[in-house]
């Protein structure tokens, strides 16, 4: 264990890692266990962290834990682009097979994605992060029972992870990296979406079970960006899965897909090569964020005199319809942050949803990682300047219902700085917007070009608990979509 004294001073905890901690006063060690653990203290890092990192083949090469209070900064210090303090970490450079990242998890759960800054001839052999080193005043209320990804005990958590690049150099496309991963991570597939099996990942592939007793009319789950059927929808009870069920005549189907390396026209594209040519499918769909997208593109393939699907109706729960700031690359960085930060903090439903989207969000962390260039097809078509989102689905049927859920997330305590500029009123990416802390409130229903009656539309208003990854574990989600889905209706 190390002593900070307020100075810039380097302090050295062993194996090649150095600290740099300018205003803070107190200690910092390494630490075996993820995120800095010790073995004789409960682990801060929960299974949902812990499978997700593993699934994603990042291991933790050093763990540091900083206890500490600020002070007046002693001799030189370290700012960032908004003024705000930093700490620098230093450790070995393991080459550019095995690149490296920094997760931080502040005093209050906060997390952050950190990426080396760029190497220099005065420090050969090492990389550098800089990271945020205030000191959270207060720690973010919670069931420790429904803990997403961290378990808090009040410290500052540090985790260098490394992974085997998939590729070598740097300059490599975003694309190109985003298909390998998702080849195997989020793969195609038409699956039923039964009772029982709905939290199950693969169950009911009908690629592997037939098309048997499957026509006419039926209702389609469509997931949104870094996630899966199984984790997205995992909040529905099984009963109202069950009528649904009933409902349909057990035509309750869900579709996975890759969100990062494509776009959602080729996301609707690619689900025509999977239904049979002798099935006709008359489509009520519940969609989710990107999935919005998604779902117009499928409305779009589906107007086609030869096409095997008709739409009927649509469900946009968080749509991005206009888009989100999120989206664009400069943007990105905040995205997975919120993500990971949430997902830690306000998880909805089982514990394997904060597993399952951060898996998707892990892919992201290590394409940046490896020095990736491009954006991501799949994010780029959610950017409110892409010239594709204005016309998506502008070839649907007229006569195709929508229904819209939205929210307006108010960040509370700690959450603030997750989103704003210590003491700035404004959110970082979305300024004075409203949004569920992924994509515009008004995104799902509230656009001069794609209105949704006030009829259609279950709006949860502003809310501390309710977020773009919490719908569908609330009740009033599972009533309306029952009362709109409805194959008797349309």
């Amino acid at each position: 264990m190390a002593d900070l004294d307020g100075s810039s001073i380097p302090v050295d905890l062993g194996a090649g890692v150095t600290l740099v901690a300018p205003g803070l006063l107190g200690t910092a060690e390494r630490a075996p266990e993820l995120l800095g653990g010790r073995a004789d203290e409960e682990p801060p890092a929960t299974p949902a962290l812990t499978d997700a990192l593993a699934a994603a083949g990042l291991e933790q090469v050093h763990g540091v834990q900083i206890a500490a209070t600020e002070v007046p900064t002693i001799g030189l210090d370290v700012r960032g682009p908004h003024d705000e303090g930093l700490m620098l970490l230093q450790v070995p450079d393991l080459g550019p097979e095995s690149p490296q990242v920094l997760l931080q998890v502040d005093e209050a759960g906060i997390a952050t994605w950190h990426f080396p800054e760029p190497p220099t001839a005065m420090a050969p052999g090492t990389l550098e992060f800089s990271v945020p080193r205030e000191v959270a005043s207060a720690p973010i209320e919670g069931d420790a029972d429904n803990r997403g990804l961290v378990a808090l005990i009040g410290r500052k958590l540090l985790s260098v992870l490394v992974f085997p690049a998939l590729e070598k150099g740097v300059g490599l496309l975003a694309r190109v990296l985003a298909a390998k991963y998702e080849k195997t991570s989020r793969p195609y597939r038409l699956r039923t979406f039964a009772p029982g099996e709905t939290r199950t990942a693969g169950a009911g592939n009908l690629a592997d079970h037939g098309w048997d007793g499957i026509d006419g009319r039926a209702l389609l789950f469509v997931h949104g960006t870094f996630a899966t059927s199984h984790g997205t929808f995992s909040g529905l009870s099984d009963d109202v899965i069950a009528g649904l069920w009933h409902a349909y005549g057990g035509n309750v189907l869900a579709f996975d897909h890759p969100s990062l390396s494509v776009t959602p026209q080729q996301n609707a594209a690619e689900l025509l090569t999977m239904i049979p040519p002798d099935r006709r499918l008359d489509l009520d769909i519940v969609s989710h964020s990107r999935g919005g997208l998604v779902a117009r593109a499928i409305a779009d393939v589906a107007a086609s005199a030869d096409s095997p699907l008709q739409v009927r109706s649509t469900v946009f729960v968080a749509a991005p319809n206009g888009g989100t700031p999120l989206a664009d690359d400069k943007h990105i960085k905040a995205f997975i942050d919120r993500m990971t930060t949430m997902l830690n903090l306000i998880p909805d439903g089982p514990l394997s949803l904060p597993a399952d989207i951060l898996s998707g969000v892990l892919d992201v962390v290590k394409i940046l990682a490896a020095g990736a260039v491009e954006g991501l097809p799949g994010l780029r078509a959610m950017d409110p300047t892409d010239p594709g989102l204005a016309t998506l689905g502008n070839a649907a049927s007229p006569d195709m219902a929508r229904y819209a859920i939205d929210v307006e997330f108010e960040p509370t305590g700690s959450l603030l700085s997750l989103v704003r500029v210590k003491d700035a009123a404004v959110d970082l990416v979305f300024g004075q917007e409203a949004n569920d802390m992924v994509v515009p409130t008004e995104g799902a229903a509230g656009l001069p070009n794609f209105p949704v009656p006030a009829q259609r539309r279950l709006a949860f208003g502003r809310s501390s608990s309710v977020w773009h990854c919490s719908f569908f574990s609330q009740p009033q989600t599972a009533d309306h979509i029952r009362q709109w889905c409805r194959p008797d209706q349309g």
